[in-house]
């Protein structure tokens, strides 16, 4: 059969299987992980969110008449991922976008090698250097500097490529600088930990060290928005910036659901490990993975198109730029059962 189709324009959501032109596939890519955007329960809790509140809230948060869900929500955000406050947005992109643009004022901005676009201030940061190199020139540089002030900016783990970075090298750094570390955990909270930050926690603590957590809540908590965890003078201040007083808010719905979905967010967190483990256990061909993450980068360029001809879709695209070389990775979700693991083991390894 001829598989040329595009899997660009499909007509209904993506699960644990694709429908396409009358042909089943098994789907191990997005960033779905905990399987949430089908999941029924999940579905429910949203559906009586919009019952509740409406499809939108038609103010922003600076206006007089203010729904309490948001509030609440924060609430849950800052004491769940153990932050002392909380502020959340309509999309980890504007999140990232406002926190950057402010804090970029604060100190020497040092941009950490790859970081996500939405962490850009302006055009693509050139840090050719891998992490590690990055680390330790970095932290030269800081000692050296006759300046004081600095905002370290990364992510908290290469998600394409696996690999979590560890901030502990930065105990390193000379007392007396000051560092604002901002970081995305968009790939990291309710995946690698269920609760709080596996990467900030290995942050050196100094009080003249300070943490800016910036995350996609889509990812491992399954609803369009983003969240900033900080300080509370830090989050005061970004209340204040004009992008925080003019923007629209998330869908009550959806803060409505992450309210009240912690026993869904455990029950399929546990299930997300079981599979990652599962996938672990039973592929012997080289990949590159981290404990608990669900994705898998695999060297192998051609594993895409061998695993499409067993109706097998994996994810492989150019990232972040088109530009860039393709990435062939599997990504293990919640929704996926253990007959669905066992057979793309099985064919992966059919490769070798």
């Amino acid at each position: 059969m001829d598989k040329s189709f595009s899997f660009r324009s499909l007509e209904v959501a993506s699960d644990r299987k694709i429908e396409v032109e009358d042909d089943s596939y098994l789907f191990f890519g997005g960033t779905a992980y905990l399987g949430l955007n089908n999941n029924s329960d999940f579905i429910n809790l949203y559906t009586e969110g919009l019952i509740r509140y409406g499809v939108n809230n038609g103010t922003s948060r600076s206006n007089n008449v203010q729904l309490n869900v948001y509030d609440k929500a924060e609430e849950i955000a800052a004491k769940r991922f153990q932050a002392e406050s909380a502020l959340i947005m309509s999309s980890g992109f504007l999140a990232a976008q406002m926190a950057i643009k402010y804090f970029s004022t604060q100190g020497e901005l040092l941009y950490a090698p790859d970081c996500h676009p939405a962490l850009w201030l302006d055009s693509r940061p050139n840090s050719p250097l891998s992490f590690t190199d990055w680390l330790n020139f970095i932290i030269r540089y800081i000692n050296d500097s006759l300046n004081n002030d600095f905002v370290v900016v990364s992510n908290t783990i290469d998600s394409l490529v696996p690999e979590i970075y560890d901030f502990s090298f930065f105990e390193e750094v000379h007392e007396g600088k000051n560092i604002t570390f901002l970081l995305d955990d968009s790939h990291g909270i309710g995946i690698l930990r269920l609760e709080g930050s596996a990467v900030v926690a290995n942050v050196p603590k100094r009080d003249c060290f300070r943490s800016i957590i910036v995350a996609s809540m889509a990812k491992g908590l399954g609803i369009d928005a983003g969240v900033i965890l900080a300080d509370n003078r830090a989050i005061e201040q970004l209340k204040n910036t004009s992008i925080y007083l003019g923007a629209s808010p998330p869908a009550p719905a959806a803060m409505y659901t992450f309210i009240h979905a912690e026993d869904i967010y455990r029950e399929k967190y546990a299930v997300l490990q079981h599979n990652i483990a599962l996938f672990r256990k039973h592929t012997r061909k080289h990949n590159i993975s981290v404990n608990n993450f669900p994705g898998f980068y695999f060297p192998d360029t051609g594993l895409f198109d061998l695993l499409k001809k067993k109706n097998i879709i994996i994810s492989s695209f150019s990232y972040p730029l088109s530009t860039d070389p393709l990435l062939n990775r599997v990504v293990i979700s919640s929704a996926h059962k253990e007959e669905d693991i066992l057979t793309i083991s099985r064919e992966i390894d059919s490769s070798v």
